[in-house]
């Protein structure tokens, strides 16, 4: 129930927040630890950590008109995979930073890295693949932003080049968000 709570302030908040056109934009959120995000060792439960990027990834969908676009077109955009690394733990009534950019495509799929910070140091970060589809049917990436009018360009430190290696693409995400966070 809360996350759907969440949802719904998202969806409000983002009529006061200028729509994206460029997906490699990228996105902060700040949030609150709640409670009942908490596990029987008092800090936030793992699975709270990806509930929240979900969140900044719907953020996203709202404010670039995919979510709109979608919904009107019977097409989902669900996960296919998920990779993260937890760093720190995060305590009760904590705020927190999760950071959201698209930073690749290949093939049908786009990639997704999330950190989640505190204070500049690195709690969590992930990188999360996902594809658009409708009714079982796999969808072209280029001509799905082109209708949707938005545009991608891959940062200059983009991940590409290690998507083959589960490991080696974890090591870079763990290096790159180590220097931006600590």
């Amino acid at each position: 129930m809360g996350l759907l709570i969440l949802k719904i302030w998202l969806w409000l908040r983002s009529f006061f927040h200028p729509r994206i056109r460029e997906l490699g934009t990228p996105l902060s959120h700040r949030f609150f630890v709640w409670p009942l995000d908490l596990d029987e060792n008092l800090h936030m439960n793992n699975s709270r950590y990806l509930n929240y990027m979900e969140l900044a990834r719907w953020d996203l969908n709202i404010r670039s008109g995919f979510l709109k676009y979608a919904l009107k077109n019977g097409i989902m955009a669900p996960v296919l995979n998920t990779a993260i690394v937890y760093r720190r733990s995060l305590g009760p009534l904590q705020t927190f930073n999760v950071h959201t950019q698209l930073v690749a495509r290949r093939g049908q799929s786009l990639f997704v890295e999330q950190t989640i910070e505190r204070h500049g140091k690195l709690y969590a970060v992930a990188v999360i693949e996902l594809r658009a589809v409708r009714r079982g049917s796999t969808l072209d990436v280029d001509e799905l932003l082109n209708t949707v009018g938005l545009t991608f360009t891959p940062p200059p430190a983009g991940i590409d080049g290690l998507l083959d290696d589960s490991t080696a693409l974890m090591k870079q995400l763990l290096q790159r968000a180590q220097q931006r966070f600590g």
